[in-house]
């Protein structure tokens, strides 16, 4: 977890634990339970409830969904804004801002406005990152002309499937999204050892969440040989022969192996499995927990760094100073 998310998350359990105090303080005495009450309600609302929900929105969201947070920049501010506005509010209530006039009233209002700016920042933030993209509509291919079989002898061309259209897949296409639009591709998934995603049930729960690249590593796959398998085409070498996908390409990514330096596209998984020396780097910016999020095997540097709020160029730079080290320390 980045530094925000855990800020969101701590800072949580104490607004937890002073609104269990303001609660047994309005069960114990009598006087001042107006403003008290005020106080306690907001703390628990906006303080404990609502700051552990921007944490683990933050974390879990663009992870699960596979789309970066577009705003991370926003993030801190959002954070100082809603701790600012609780106080803020609290502090001018209890003064009598909200039942008085002039400069209190002007205050109770100013950080009530912090808050709902805070609020706001949060539904510009994670509304992209969970809204649905609508499929695109497939285009049908043009029909070939049909070629007829000499006389005596049977025909035995394979006949395309009614409405298939030209299938046209990407690796982070989702397993749901691709059976919507191409229905008769469930026959393709069992044929590769993948009905446990594309069968109905499966599709409309994690079918949502995962991607073909994520199905194809869960599965042992080779990514490329299941989206020929899918489109109906066959991968074929320079020469012309059949070929399989070379298998030190990173899933959804451009191939990445030893002796090249790391870039923004490089797959964070790919490149451990190529230098393990680099995993300092992730554990250092974005902690050990790291290492057991599933993303971090589809997800680029670029991504990543965007998630936990950094510039990329950042991560790389240490990553590639890294690789330079081994690199020289090789030849």
């Amino acid at each position: 977890m980045d530094r925000y998310t855990k800020l969101f998350v701590k800072t949580s359990l104490i607004y937890l634990g002073l609104g269990v105090f303001l609660g047994a303080h309005l069960a114990i005495f009598e006087h001042g339970r107006i403003e008290i009450r005020f106080v306690h309600v907001h703390t628990m609302l906006l303080g404990f409830m609502a700051m552990l929900i921007y944490g683990v929105a933050y974390h879990i969201l663009p992870r699960f969904n596979a789309k970066p947070v577009p705003y991370p920049g926003l993030i801190p501010v959002q954070y100082w804004l809603a701790n600012i506005g609780i106080v803020g509010l609290s502090a001018f209530y209890i003064l009598g801002g909200f039942w008085g006039t002039g400069a209190l009233r002007v205050f109770f209002g100013l950080f009530g406005i912090m808050e709902a700016v805070a609020i706001a920042i949060f539904i510009i933030n994670i509304y992209p990152v969970v809204s649905e993209e609508k499929p695109k509509p497939a285009v049908p291919a043009p029909s070939p002309e049909p070629v007829r079989a000499p006389e005596g002898v049977a025909d035995t061309t394979p006949k395309p499937a009614p409405s298939a259209g030209a299938v046209k897949v990407s690796p982070t296409m989702k397993i749901a999204e691709i059976l919507d639009q191409w229905p008769h591709l469930e026959d393709v998934f069992y044929e590769q050892g993948l009905e446990s995603v594309a069968n109905p049930a499966a599709r409309s729960t994690v079918g949502k969440m995962i991607t073909l690249s994520m199905a194809a590593k869960k599965a042992g796959k080779n990514l490329f040989e299941l989206i020929a398998a899918l489109e109906g085409k066959t991968l074929l070498n320079a020469d012309g022969k059949t070929a399989a996908a070379s298998p030190k390409a990173s899933a959804g990514g451009p191939p990445f192996n030893r002796g090249e330096m790391a870039t923004a596209k490089t797959m964070v998984g790919r490149l451990i499995e190529v230098y393990p020396e680099t995993k300092v780097v992730f554990e250092k910016h974005y902690g050990a927990s790291c290492f057991t999020c599933p993303g971090q095997k589809t997800e680029s540097v670029e991504q990543t760094a965007q998630m936990h709020g950094m510039a990329p160029q950042v991560i790389l730079d240490e990553i590639n100073q890294i690789i330079g080290d081994v690199l020289k320390k090789a030849s």
